[in-house]
């Protein structure tokens, strides 16, 4: 099994015997309860739109104490970013939908605007060079297999014209800003390429990619046009395993890697991210490059 080296932020209080994670699907009801599952499928002709808003938050959701990701129950699949002031276990509490009084109070807040790009980390199709959505299936399913492990599966993913079976599988540990991430595809052929990577920030990007398949961005963005006075620095940083990587490349969107399956049929990458909204956390592009540079990876 694949292991990585854990980079941790020397300059981020030890969470101790307090470090936790949590994941979790909620559904939406008439109530707002919004109760907790295990698991939710939809056929592959569901409506979008319907899939996206019949889940709280829009999908499932998986926190360790600096970060937490949702992954979007929709064609898109993508990887949106929450990051918190203090570290501590709050989405059960804010939802991804934090209120003023909640901020106020010192809880975190959705910071990433992904619009049309990879957004961070997620994992794409690749079609005449460019991400490609997971957009006909026989069904999708999200579950929760633990406290720090979700899974997306997606089956008859009809790709350059076949199917894949792909099982997207997300982690977080207590002690490491770190997700984990392992693709599992079934059925593809040996020439296919996937692809992963990050997105510009939507003000002010500064970033770098390398042809190892190690990437970081830094800048601002609105992450809700309906409170353009909220505006979030966010960094974020990717890491491929070596043995997948295939090539890489900017665009006007993003840093983007593109990747095959080894020969387990598995793409390993790990994703890193941070927002200057965190109390002694990273405030600039110099120090946040430095960090994503400075981890290593191994078998």
């Amino acid at each position: 099994m694949k292991r990585y080296i854990l980079g941790l932020v020397a300059c981020t209080a030890a969470m101790g015997a307090a470090a936790q994670t949590d994941a979790y699907i909620k559904l939406r009801d008439e109530k707002k309860t919004h109760p907790r599952i295990d698991a939710i499928t939809f056929p592959g002709d569901a409506n979008t739109r319907y899939m996206y808003d019949a889940i709280y938050g829009h999908g499932a959701v998986i926190e360790n104490p600096w970060v937490a990701y949702r992954v979007y129950m929709d064609n898109r699949q993508s990887l949106d970013l929450y990051v918190k002031q203090t570290p501590q276990i709050e989405l059960d509490v804010t939802g991804f939908y934090t209120t003023p009084e909640q901020l106020a109070q010192g809880y975190g807040i959705d910071v990433l605007w992904a619009g049309k790009s990879i957004a961070a980390g997620s994992f794409r199709g690749l079609q005449n060079g460019e991400p490609q959505t997971i957009d006909t299936v026989a069904s999708r399913t999200q579950r929760v297999l633990d406290d720090h492990t979700i899974q997306v599966v997606d089956k008859d993913w009809i790709y350059n014209g076949h199917p894949i079976q792909m099982t997207q599988t997300y982690s977080v540990l207590p002690n490491s800003r770190d997700l984990f991430v392992e693709v599992k595809l079934d059925g593809y052929m040996p020439d296919e390429i996937f692809c992963t990577g990050i997105q510009k920030l939507e003000n002010d990007n500064q970033g770098f990619i390398n042809a190892e398949g190690r990437a970081a961005s830094w800048g601002s963005n609105v992450p809700d046009k309906k409170h353009p006075e909220i505006v979030e620095q966010v960094g974020l940083g990717i890491i491929v395993d070596p043995a997948n990587v295939v090539a890489t490349e900017e665009s006007d969107l993003n840093y983007l890697v593109k990747v095959r399956p080894d020969n387990d049929g598995v793409i390993r990458y790990r994703v890193i991210a941070c927002g200057d909204r965190e109390k002694n956390g990273f405030n600039n592009y110099k120090d946040w490059s430095n960090y994503i540079k400075s981890l290593k990876y191994t078998d």
